[in-house]
């Protein structure tokens, strides 16, 4: 019993709430989809107990009602306590949430989780939760609104818009629902704000490189490995010790998915070479590990087995700054090893191959790809 009734409450700020939909039989008379109730309890024992003494109140009150819909011969013509009837459907956005999560949310990290929460958390402030089949495209450009007021950029506006659209067209689609997802159309304008990222000069490349290694901590390893590899923040906040491969006759990083953080894209998965600053850098790591029982290469940023990259990105960031050019920040090296490998004349397929970009090509899909020691020249070559 007591499993089935924990899914009747939730914690939010140490404190249990009872939460049940209202059968679409009761809405009427209800006048809520929904009923949420504080337990007023941080003990889920007592949680329990109190979510099972209201779920039993609501099940004998609404069998009252059943029977007496019954008894008055109401079966063919409905009880309408003064409410007009409308288009709803049955769902609102707590419903598309937990559907949602519950088909899609098993095996997904706890990053996929919070993003659902999040953005249905935001619609709601927005527009309410509302039956899903009372929403109008008006509420999709109230929505809109909302976010720009928040002050998020038209990008992450878009995100959330792309993330919330298949939530509710599987909802549609699951139940057979006959309405229109009211953010389908819903009009973006133009991101006149959005300026390009720009790479971080190669004369300044080498100035950060040069104070890393006089100040010689994780943080500064950090930026050192990215520096020399082109690798994204998460990827190297994410290396465990067994990626780092150094007594190889070309010391590499194997760069693959794991329990901390997966991988952007297919082609993120792959072998770099570690040249200079990044050579530096791995040692400086590994050694400081070796007889340590630590499987990750920047314990600071993988605390609980999950990788952390915001709060490395915030951290590093703020040191850049007086070093870099405005507009430049850690993801800028990424940039810089593109122009760099440019300025080289190295192959597009290699510079794809290192940076872990998407292929241009469908030819570029076919064979194994280039290997360590073809990829170790060209980045001695930007060294």
């Amino acid at each position: 019993m007591e499993d089935q009734l924990s899914s009747y409450i939730f914690l939010r700020n140490n404190i249990y709430y009872f939460s049940r939909r209202v059968p679409l039989d009761m809405k009427d008379d209800s006048g809520s989809k929904r009923i949420v109730k504080s337990l007023r309890t941080r003990s889920k024992r007592i949680a329990v107990r109190g979510s099972n003494q209201i779920n039993f109140q609501l099940e004998t009150y609404w069998s009252s009602i059943r029977v007496e819909r019954i008894t008055q011969g109401l079966v063919n013509s409905p009880i309408n306590r003064g409410n007009t009837v409308t288009s709803d459907c049955g769902y609102d956005l707590l419903d598309v949430k937990e559907h949602y999560l519950k088909l899609k949310g098993p095996n997904k990290s706890y990053k996929f989780k919070g993003m659902v929460n999040r953005n249905i958390r935001y619609l709601i402030e927005a527009v309410g939760n509302k039956d899903i089949g009372s929403y109008t495209s008006y509420d999709g450009s109230q929505f809109r609104e909302y976010l720009l007021d928040k002050g998020l950029a038209l990008s992450s506006i878009k995100r959330a818009f792309a993330s919330l659209r298949p939530m509710i067209n599987l909802m549609i689609q699951e139940h057979g629902l006959d309405i229109k997802n009211p953010l389908m159309n819903t009009y973006m304008p133009e991101d006149l704000s959005t300026s390009k990222r720009q790479p971080i000069p190669h004369t300044t490349v080498k100035l950060i490189q040069s104070i890393c290694i006089e100040i010689d901590d994780d943080l500064r390893w950090l930026i050192a490995l990215i520096s020399d590899t082109g690798m994204r923040l998460a990827e190297v906040c994410g290396l465990e010790r067994n990626d780092i491969v150094l007594d190889a006759p070309i010391p590499h990083i194997t760069l693959q998915p794991n329990s901390a953080r997966r991988l952007k894209t297919d082609s993120s998965e792959r072998r770099i070479p570690l040249v200079g600053a990044s050579l530096w850098a791995a040692t400086q790591a590994f050694e400081l590990l070796s007889g340590a029982d630590e499987k990750y290469l920047f314990p600071r940023y993988t605390k609980g087995g999950k990788c952390n990259a915001n709060s490395a990105s915030a951290a590093l960031n703020k040191w850049m700054k007086q070093y870099v050019e405005d507009g430049c920040v850690i993801h800028s090296f990424r940039h810089s090893m593109r122009d760099r490998l440019r300025a080289v004349e190295c192959p597009s397929e290699i510079v794809d191959q290192i940076g872990g970009w998407s292929c241009s090509s469908v030819g570029q899909n076919y064979g194994v790809g280039y290997q360590l020691p073809v990829l170790h020249k060209w980045l001695q070559m930007i060294e």
